[in-house]
């Protein structure tokens, strides 16, 4: 049989495997995980909402402000992105939660189509591209993330916009362009705010990988203009902060619980203890500490308190503690941030989630760093250079502080994409076929082009 023969077979598969995710997913979300969760106690009852989010919203839509409870404090724990499209949800739907999973599944296949168009772009021409947005939506952590009340999933789809326009703005070098992916960027920044100093890290891999073609001057002035539109967009977000604190607080007052967590549950972490029973008890360390400290507050696993002043103090009380522990037991650090670069990726509840979240996860990701290894290999890195960024900034924003798997569907999309590039070259390498080329990428410069300059930073 043909080699043209045997690609066109193999677009077909992927068509139908794309069709099948599809459908799979929509049955898992709607169907499957519904029945299997009846009765089941909160802790194994994937149909609930995630972090307080839900509470913030309902008062936001009932008119009480943005705070958990209506006689508690206005907060900043939360980034606000997501509660008020829960708030809207409610406000125009009431307060069920099948809207929620509704509004999810229509992010997550946003996302798919995006990655759609970037697989066609990166992984190869064609209908292998669909193999990118299958592989995404097949991953249980997709399908979970879409079933319940968490920022996952809106997050990752705000996260894979923003790379697409990354990537127009790294191929045309308009400042219009970079423009747009600071607005995109700014709005992913108040659905979650990982991705906050991402763009410094950018800037240095800008001049790093464009700069034969590039000047400096060019490459900071976008770079600026990129800063400058998140800025604009997080701004009534930051002064609302500022009348309310008198803090310049660009994001949320979370860090301090999240460090104290992580340290807590790495220090205590044995094969008898399960992970959840070790973040609740962290939970329980941080109230005797608030009451301790004389703060008038609301119990739980998040305190949430009545002046938010305190509730600022109280978060980088907490940070400082952990930071001084790290600073007097430097191994201590060490472990975990080790721990925290594999919990990422698998840390679940129980030991025995954890252990189907690594038969999931790690098979994605020896696919994905085949793909990483085959570009490599072809001098094409600049062509997934982005993604690869991406994804180590946000395991190294995560590795100190606090890390389990759930905050790794974000970056789903992005390992999809690198593992569909490991089994295409794989398939190929077993076919003894030649790496695509013609067409792959022709109107991306960034990948390889067609000028040769462009080609000479590729070999570069």
């Amino acid at each position: 049989m043909k080699a043209a023969d045997v690609n066109r077979i193999w677009e077909r598969i992927a068509g139908v495997i794309l069709a099948s995710a599809v459908l799979v997913n929509l049955l898992l979300v709607f169907v499957v995980i519904p029945e299997l969760t009846k009765g089941l106690r909160p802790l194994y009852n994937q149909e609930s909402f995630q972090d307080g989010y839900d509470l913030i919203a309902a008062n936001l839509a009932d008119g009480h402000g943005y705070r958990f409870y209506p006689d508690t404090a206005e907060t900043v724990m939360r980034e606000p992105g997501y509660p008020v499209v829960l708030a809207g949800l409610r406000r125009v739907f009431g307060p069920g939660f099948e809207e929620v999973k509704i509004a999810n599944v229509c992010f997550a296949l946003m996302t798919a189509w995006i990655l759609m168009y970037l697989g066609g772009k990166l992984v190869a021409p064609g209908k292998l591209a669909l193999l990118v947005p299958a592989f995404f939506l097949i991953h249980p952590g997709t399908v979970i993330a879409e079933s319940r009340g968490g920022v996952e999933i809106l997050f990752g789809a705000l996260l894979t916009l923003f790379m697409l326009a990354v990537y127009k703005a790294i191929e045309t070098e308009k400042w219009s362009t970079y423009l747009l992916a600071g607005y995109v960027l700014g709005f992913t920044v108040l659905v979650r705010s990982t991705p906050i100093i991402f763009a410094a890290f950018l800037l240095v891999y800008v001049w790093v990988a464009e700069r034969r073609r590039t000047r400096l001057s060019k490459i900071c002035r976008n770079a600026g203009v990129m800063v400058m539109a998140m800025i604009s967009v997080l701004s009534p977000w930051i002064i609302r902060n500022y009348a309310l604190t008198g803090r310049f607080i660009p994001t949320a007052s979370v860090l301090g619980v999240s460090a104290q967590a992580g340290q807590y549950i790495c220090t205590n972490l044995t094969l008898h203890r399960r992970w959840v029973d070790l973040d609740r008890a962290a939970g329980k360390e941080r109230e005797r500490l608030a009451e301790a400290a004389g703060y008038r507050l609301r119990g739980g696993y998040y305190q949430v308190f009545y002046s938010t002043i305190d509730e600022i103090t109280f978060s980088n009380y907490l940070l400082s503690n952990v930071v001084e522990r790290y600073r007097e037991k430097p191994w201590l650090c060490l472990k975990c941030i080790a721990y925290n670069v594999v919990n990422l990726w698998c840390a679940g509840k129980t030991w025995s989630s954890t252990a189907i979240s690594a038969g999931i996860q790690f098979p994605y990701l020896g696919f994905a760093l085949a793909g990483v290894i085959i570009r490599i290999r072809e001098r094409r890195f600049r062509s997934i250079g982005p993604i690869v960024l991406l994804i180590v900034y946000t395991v190294a924003v995560y590795a100190p502080i606090l890390a389990q798997a759930r905050y790794s569907v974000p970056l789903v999309p992005f390992v999809s994409l690198l593992a569909s590039i490991g089994l295409v070259g794989v398939w190929r390498v077993s076919k003894r076929d030649t790496p695509i080329s013609d067409g792959e990428s022709a109107s991306w410069r960034i990948q390889q082009g067609t000028a040769t300059t462009t080609r000479g930073c590729a070999g570069a």
